[in-house]
Formats: C-alpha cells, sequence, structure tokens
C-alpha cells in the first residue's frame, strides 16, 4: 500500500498546460507597452513595473481614450477640468478596440480557444498633442 493509498489521494494524472502567449506590444508615443487583456493593462516592455490600468480608458463619441503622460511614461494624473490646464508633455491617446490589439487575449477572455499565434508588429496608438494652439484668428466683422 502506497502513502497516496493510505491518505486516500487519488493518483494524479499528468495535465499537459498550454505554453504561455507571447502577449502584444503596443506603441504609446514611442514606447513599447505589452497589452495583456487577461490583466486588463499596458505593461512597459523594458519596465516590467510600470503598468497602466485599461480601466483607466474613457470612451466618448465612439473613441476610447487615455491621458499619457510623456515623462512618467503613464496615465496623467493631474487636473483636467480646464483643456487648456493640461500640460504639454501630456497626450491624448486613441485606443482602438480590443479585438485590433489583441485578438487571441479577447477569446481567451470569453472562453474561445485562441488560434494559432501569429507574430505581429506593435500596435501604434495616435496620440494627440493636448494643447492645439489656433492656426487663424477669427475674421472681424
Amino acid at each position: 500500500m502506497g502513502m497516496d493509498d493510505y491518505l486516500g489521494f487519488p493518483q494524479l494524472q499528468h495535465v499537459e498546460q498550454e505554453a504561455p502567449r507571447a502577449l502584444p506590444q503596443v506603441d504609446i508615443d514611442g514606447t513599447l507597452f505589452f497589452a495583456d487583456i487577461q490583466r486588463h493593462e499596458f505593461r512597459q516592455v523594458d519596465n516590467a513595473g510600470n503598468r497602466m490600468t485599461m480601466g483607466s480608458i474613457k470612451e466618448e463619441m465612439g473613441f476610447s481614450h487615455f491621458l499619457y503622460d510623456t515623462q512618467t511614461k503613464n496615465l496623467y494624473l493631474g487636473n483636467i477640468e480646464k483643456t487648456s490646464a493640461i500640460p504639454d508633455h501630456v497626450r491624448i491617446i486613441i485606443v482602438p478596440p480590443l479585438r485590433h490589439i489583441d485578438p487571441d487575449g479577447l477569446a481567451q477572455r470569453q472562453g474561445y480557444k485562441a488560434a494559432k499565434q501569429i507574430e505581429r508588429p506593435p500596435v501604434q496608438l495616435t496620440a494627440l498633442a493636448s494643447n492645439r494652439k489656433k492656426t487663424h484668428k477669427p475674421k472681424r466683422y
């Protein structure tokens, strides 16, 4: 009688696990981040401690976006009540739908088995300057 039989534990079967998948990358204003749909975050490629939650992404008028601080390479945490108060080093980042960033991760998150992974180039997220200067003066009548 083996120890497992004595303690009442069933014989463990070898369970084959899926290999960890390579996370897709996004380029946010020149800095590469992993897009981790499972953890719902962007994680800087060369600094794993720098993370931005996807929960901070807002959707307005059909566009998803967040404010990105180019100095901290993270979310902008300052006051955003007045558009003119946003510093020049802050960018408005337009985020495409998650299905365009990480279709395999989104499929897994929704309970589907991911297809064979295809290595994709980093997705370029559009960065807009926060303070746009007027290029023309209004006409006086």
